[in-house]
């Protein structure tokens, strides 16, 4: 009997921290703020814009490649074997130029993307802490949530705070 007033009485004192806490807890998919962003969908039609010309040289090389690929298995046989050994050394050339400049690209935009996801994390976590100050919340998660009920889930409201910050 008395351990079982012991534990009991433990397990209250235990309990009465955590009760204490956090009394109002909210959930943010980062995730839909990201697709619903109205930022992003301009991020993606400026990057668009940006990138469109050497991404269309990059394809112009592409066609180069596979048509030089095609004359050298064409006439292969009819080819002598200096101008066989320097049309392939061409196309190699030409293939390992189409990579460097595929990742030189790649990279670039790359790093125009980051700077602007990482502006629009600072804007996100900005608009998320304001509402939490406005409406007293002690909690909002983001990562790592199995599962949140519609009452907890903040998700809207913060999309559409960050899309008005971001205006």
């Amino acid at each position: 009997m008395k351990k079982l007033v012991s534990i009991l009485f433990l397990s209250g004192m235990l309990m009465t921290p955590v009760a204490g806490f956090a009394q109002k807890i909210g959930f943010v998919n980062v995730n839909i703020l990201f697709n619903e962003y109205a930022k992003v969908k301009g991020i993606d039609k400026m990057l668009e814009a940006q990138f469109d010309g050497p991404k269309k040289d990059l394809e112009k090389r592409v066609v180069e490649i596979k048509s030089l690929e095609k004359e050298i298995k064409t006439n292969e046989l009819l080819m002598t074997e200096s101008k066989l050994k320097s049309s392939k050394e061409k196309l190699n050339k030409m293939i390992q130029e189409y990579r460097e400049k595929g990742a030189g690209l790649e990279q670039e935009l790359k790093v125009v993307r980051n700077k602007e996801m990482t502006e629009f994390r600072k804007i996100v976590f900005e608009v998320t802490k304001k509402y939490a100050d406005e409406k007293k919340y002690d909690l909002i998660l983001n990562e790592g949530v199995m599962y949140a009920a519609d009452n907890v889930n903040l998700t809207d409201d913060i999309s559409s705070r960050v899309n008005k910050a971001a205006k």
